[in-house]
């Protein structure tokens, strides 16, 4: 895909591919589904390319949710109640924010 995709963006003239083209990162993954993207991200070789980036900072505070979620569930809450009782008495060390509700202009309590 990546050659289809350079190819593509030099014969139109595709600038902001042009443009962008060391940003692009190839990588393996067994399949195309999208939880094969955590195979991906999880790649030595991928880290080191996302090192400066905002991304793998997300994808580490992903992880430690997950593995925290699975040893100890307890500890994950999911209303604004819940978080802003945890927030209270300063139980949080990171808080994960979907991107709709971080985008949303009608954020309710």
């Amino acid at each position: 895909f990546y050659s289809y995709m350079m190819a593509r963006a030099q014969r139109e003239d595709i600038k902001v591919i042009l443009k962008n083209k060391s940003m692009f990162i190839l990588a393996h993954s067994s399949s195309g589904y999208k939880h094969d993207l955590d195979e991906v991200l999880k790649d030595p070789g991928i880290q080191s390319r996302l090192a400066d980036t905002s991304a793998l900072k997300e994808v580490n505070a992903l992880n430690k949710f997950l593995m925290m979620l699975n040893n100890n569930s307890e500890k994950a809450f999911y209303s604004y109640n819940h978080v802003k009782a945890a927030l209270d008495q300063g139980a949080i060390r990171t808080l994960l924010i979907t991107d709709s509700l971080f985008r949303s202009n009608n954020i309710q309590t």
